[in-house]
């Protein structure tokens, strides 16, 4: 749900934080029973039309005609996310959403960052080398391949585990960076290619072509604002995935999970990225960490 940035270095927030969490928005059990899925054209055509909507209404927010930040919509939530909540909720009131042959999941988040800079944030979330640290139960590998000011392309390996299901995922970003002033920016990721991974961790690891699998991911777009105020700063994420859909006979099972797993792990994307900052700043200032270490 939320998004922002200050100057040409901090073009890579769109997908760093947000791509985090979209290969685990339907990790259930019961997948395992289902057979391999073909992403088809009328699913896409949702997708495109939803994605088309979701942009406009970021254009409307970083025109003033929407409040820039979603905690601004009622002061009550401001308040509790200065208090230390970290705010998770499904964009549209509900997730996942059904389309032809798929879901879109669409979940938003916000945390805010007391006594740190938007340059603090941004040194975590620059940092791709050490994903695999800050986000340990989640990413496997980060690489920044290409970088402009206004443009960042980036490859992000994740694998999470549910139960019996191991999913992985690796997801090709391309993140467009919108800077509104010194303090505020916003980036739209979007997923240029989704492969996901047969066989992760095993000899007989391969990719599925794109648009085959099991389909617990097919397409990906995430929006992240930042902005420095209030003596911090909030980080506010609207991650976006489309799987397939759920079978009939199965959504008894599947649905209540499709609607908990995804707003667990966006809890967690927080909490690492909070977590993540306070390290860096304490060890950039001589502060003792945990553990003895400097």
């Amino acid at each position: 749900m939320f998004d922002s940035a200050t100057d040409a270095r901090h073009k890579s927030v769109g997908s760093k934080v947000g791509a985090l969490a979209c290969l685990t928005l339907l990790l259930m059990p019961a997948l395992e029973r289902l057979t391999a899925a073909e992403l088809k054209a009328e699913t896409l055509h949702a997708w495109d039309d939803y994605v088309s909507a979701t942009k406009e209404r970021v254009e409307k927010s970083a025109k003033g005609e929407l409040p820039f930040l979603r905690v601004d919509e009622e002061r009550e939530l401001a308040q509790r996310v200065r208090a230390g909540e970290l705010l998770v909720e499904p964009e549209a009131g509900q997730s996942p959403l059904t389309i032809p042959r798929g879901l879109i999941h669409d979940w938003s988040g916000t945390v805010f960052l007391p006594d740190v800079k938007l340059d603090d944030v941004m040194h975590v979330l620059d940092d791709y080398s050490r994903y695999p640290d800050f986000y340990k139960n989640l990413v496997t590998k980060a690489k920044l391949l290409e970088q402009s000011p206004d443009r960042e392309k980036v490859t992000l390996l994740m694998m999470q585990k549910v139960f019996s299901v191991t999913a992985a995922v690796e997801i090709d970003d391309d993140i467009q960076i919108k800077k509104l002033d010194r303090d505020r920016a916003y980036t739209l990721s979007n997923a240029d290619q989704v492969r996901e991974i047969s066989d992760f961790g095993t000899a007989n690891q391969h990719p599925f072509p794109e648009g085959h699998g099991p389909g617990y991911v097919w397409r990906t777009l995430t929006i992240t604002r930042l902005e420095q105020r209030d003596g911090g700063v909030y980080a506010e994420m609207e991650i976006i995935a489309m799987s397939r859909g759920i079978p009939f006979t199965l959504r008894w099972l599947i649905k209540p999970l499709a609607e908990r797993v995804p707003r667990s792990l966006m809890l967690a994307t927080l909490r690492d990225t909070r977590d993540a900052v306070r390290r860096e700043c304490k060890a950039r200032n001589g502060e003792q960490t945990p553990g003895g270490r400097q």
